[in-house]
């Protein structure tokens, strides 16, 4: 299994590929968006099942369940992306839910990859330094929830991190592995982290799929009913019916 190091040292690159710089938080939804080639799937599956990743040749598809929080899903997005851009033998995988060690030594480095990309390991201890949450201060729940939203992590990938890189013990891990969204917001947060997709965006795609059906569309290559075919199997209704522009668009 590689070491911590390396798979830190990935997400590096990672970053460089999506052009961030190497600390502040991402949205990971929107930089995979400008990936070529890679188009993002939103749908409901099972409770064990966090999402799931394909590779044909040029084609990279990632699929995300729409069921899991806002949080776990940009994680679990983070973690596909090392199965599409850093295994070699690698066309299809199923991604369980849970995080720990039990999972097989392929998805222990996709987890540790994900979080390191989302909180790359020199950004999370400077977060902590300037805290003053090392040294003699004892973690607290409050503690982890200023952090995740920081870094738009999971409660569970928050946590796993904390643990894995020695911030906290495992005892803290489970004590702390609770619902949080009703502190956080009495924290002043919003609870979007902790939340599933909502029922227009249960089925969604993104990405290289929409940009294909439209580029052959403006191209007159395929009839306007076809276009709407493609985009409606691409789970894309709203851009065939023109649904959810009802706001007015404001320029800043």
């Amino acid at each position: 299994m590689k070491s911590s190091i390396e798979l830190n040292s990935n997400a590096l690159k990672m970053r460089k590929i999506l052009n961030e710089d190497s600390s502040s938080p991402i949205d990971i939804f929107s930089l995979i968006n400008n990936l070529k080639s890679v188009t993002l799937i939103f749908y409901p599956m099972s409770d064990r099942i966090s999402g799931m990743c394909i590779r044909e040749e040029s084609s990279k598809i990632i699929g995300i369940n729409s069921n899991m929080s806002y949080g776990r899903q940009r994680f679990t997005a983070a973690h596909e992306l090392y199965h599409l851009f850093f295994e070699k033998k690698f066309k299809s995988v199923i991604c369980e839910k849970e995080i720990g060690e039990s999972k097989s030594d392929s998805e222990k480095e996709a987890d540790k990859f994900a979080s390191y990309l989302l909180a790359p390991y020199d950004s999370l201890r400077n977060y902590l330094e300037e805290n003053n949450i090392l040294d003699n201060h004892k973690l607290t729940i409050e503690d982890v929830i200023n952090m995740e939203q920081y870094y738009q992590l999971s409660h569970q990938a928050m946590l796993y991190r904390l643990a894995s890189d020695g911030y906290c013990d495992w005892d803290t891990f489970e004590n702390f592995k609770i619902s949080v969204s009703q502190k956080a917001i009495r924290l002043g947060y919003d609870d979007k982290l902790y939340k599933a997709s909502q029922e227009e965006r249960k089925y969604f795609s993104i990405g290289e799929y929409v940009k294909k059906v439209e580029e052959l569309k403006q191209k007159d290559l395929i009839s306007n009913g076809k276009y709407e075919e493609l985009m409606l199997d691409g789970f894309r209704a709203d851009i065939v019916y023109n649904l959810g522009n009802e706001g007015i668009e404001l320029n800043d």
